[in-house]
Order: structure tokens, then sequence, then C-alpha cells
């Protein structure tokens, strides 16, 4: 079974944007294939590993100043476990992996200075095991984006943004070994992966195709972007039937808008670079490979 990636999208800068539904919808249907792929080590950083439920977490390396790596500071609402709350952790240090660099600090619509960004993680009831008529599960919802201000260095790179966990989902064994792959998309929508972010910075074009310099780059020309789904899956995802870096059909990449429940996900070149065209300073976590298979190894029991 095929899912729609299950986000809400709501953007607020010190402007605000438009809301943006996003519902998962299951469909039949077969994983993508495979290019070469890197396994990413799959060692998770003491403070990620399960230990007591907290309150917050900052991701990074406690070695390193703040003001020189780039953290996910996450806030925690909602009933947690230790094992739900590892990988959160898991995905939010690997952002801290993929972006090398500070963000400059900003203020957010209340005036707290925040640095990089910081995503306030819930658990709660969204439509439970969902619509057993349509089919349609939302596991998850992104939202409440508020963004620097345009006309900036880092002009619409998210400082705030939450993300919501269906709390019935959580409870499905059948899910158990795949919400890394969800929540890292989730986390890479809250950094600013998705369509109005792209429309906001010129990447793209008339067509509707994905046109940043270093996605196309690493792609080989205009990225497809989806056209299907409806509003907060259309524009901001990558096109499931016809992304294909060098060629080769890749739709279980991490920013395709459907996934298989248990299929290996990919993280390709082409969001690298994407990530690179927002306005972040990345790094290829895969050299000498075209993608990587991302897995936590941590299951939610």
């Amino acid at each position: 079974m095929r899912t729609r990636r299950p986000d809400d999208l709501f953007v607020s800068a010190e402007q605000d944007l438009a809301d943006q539904g996003f519902v998962a919808q299951w469909t039949s249907a077969s994983p993508g294939a495979a290019l070469d792929v890197v396994q990413l080590d799959g060692s998770v950083a003491a403070g990620a590993r399960p230990g007591a439920v907290v309150k917050s977490y900052t991701s990074g390396s406690a070695a390193i100043d703040d003001s020189n790596e780039f953290n996910v500071r996450i806030d925690f609402s909602g009933k947690w476990t230790a094992e739900q709350q590892a990988v959160v952790k898991w995905a939010a240090d690997f952002f801290s992996q993929l972006i090398t660099d500070d963000v400059r600090d900003d203020t957010d619509l209340s005036g707290n200075l925040v640095d990089d960004i910081v995503i306030t993680m819930s658990t709660g009831r969204i439509d439970g095991r969902g619509n057993p008529i349509t089919g349609g599960n939302t596991l998850a919802q992104t939202g409440d984006f508020v963004v620097r201000d345009n006309d900036t260095v880092d002009e619409w790179i998210p400082l705030r943004a939450s993300i919501k966990l269906d709390s019935a989902d959580l409870r499905d064994a059948s899910l158990a070994g795949t919400w890394d792959a969800i929540i890292l998309h989730e986390m890479g929508h809250a950094l600013g992966f998705f369509g109005v972010i792209f429309d906001q910075l010129g990447l793209v074009d008339e067509l509707g195709n994905f046109v940043g310099t270093n996605a196309t780059f690493a792609y080989g020309g205009p990225v497809p972007l989806e056209d299907a789904g409806g509003t907060g899956t259309a524009g901001s995802h990558w096109d499931e039937a016809n992304f294909a870096p060098g060629g080769e059909t890749m739709s279980n990449e991490l920013m395709t808008g459907f996934f298989v429940p248990g299929e290996v996900t990919l993280l390709s070149d082409t969001t690298i670079g994407a990530f690179a065209d927002i306005g972040y300073v990345v790094q290829d976590l895969s050299p000498g490979a075209t993608s990587l298979i991302l897995d936590s190894h941590l299951l939610i029991a």
C-alpha cells in the first residue's frame, strides 16, 4: 500500500502566507527502483538514544558552539514515550549533519530569539486510524511556519514550525518501522521544502519544475514537481511518477509525495541540492554515490 505523505502546511512569516492542507490517502503501488546507494550509519548520538522522556532537545554536537553549527531545537508537547522521542531526536541530528552552517539568529513573532529553527513536536488525535470508507489516513501534520523576512540574506528560511503526529497511528504496530522516514520528511518541510517558499525564492519555472541551480545540476535538468494530490501535495514534493535522477526512477525518495510503508527510503543528491537552493550550506553525506539509504534502526513499539 502507498500513502500520500502526511503534511498540513501553513506558513507565516513576519508576514502571513497561505494555509495548505495535506491528507494521507492509501492506494496500491509498488516501490520505486533505487540508484547507487550508500547506507547511512545507523548509530545514534548519545543524546538521541531512548532514555527518560524530555521536554526539549537540541540537535548537534556538544563539542561545537551553537553559533558554529546548525541546530534543530525540538519542543515536545503531548504524550510521548522515550522510544518515540528517540526517532525525533535522530531526525533532528540527521539534519544537523546535512546542514553544516549556522543560520542567522532572528526573532520570532513573540520576540523570542531563535538560533536556526525551533520545531514544536506534538502528539494527539488527527483522524485516528483514518476513514475506512475513503481509505484516507492522516499520520502527521506540519504547519505554523514562521520564516525569516524577505530581502534578507537568509530570506524565507523558517524560524519556527510545528509537526503533529497522530497518536492513534503511533500505536499502530504495522507502522513501527516507518516513523523515521515520516518524521524526516516532515522536518524537510519544516526546514522549507515546500511550494510557497519555492515560489517566493523563484525556484519554479512556468512549467512547474524546480529550477534551483544546485538541484538541477544534481538531477541533470529541471526537476519535476508533483502536480497531483491537491493542495499541500502538489508543488511541494518531487513528482512521484516522473522523479528520475540520472534517468533512473526513484519514487521512494524522501521528498516525493507518496511512500510505501516498509520500503527503503532514499535521500538523493537532488534533494540535498534543493536545500542548498533554499539557502542552507549543506554537505553531501554520500560522496561517490547518487543517493543515501535512510534508516534509523529505531522502532516505535
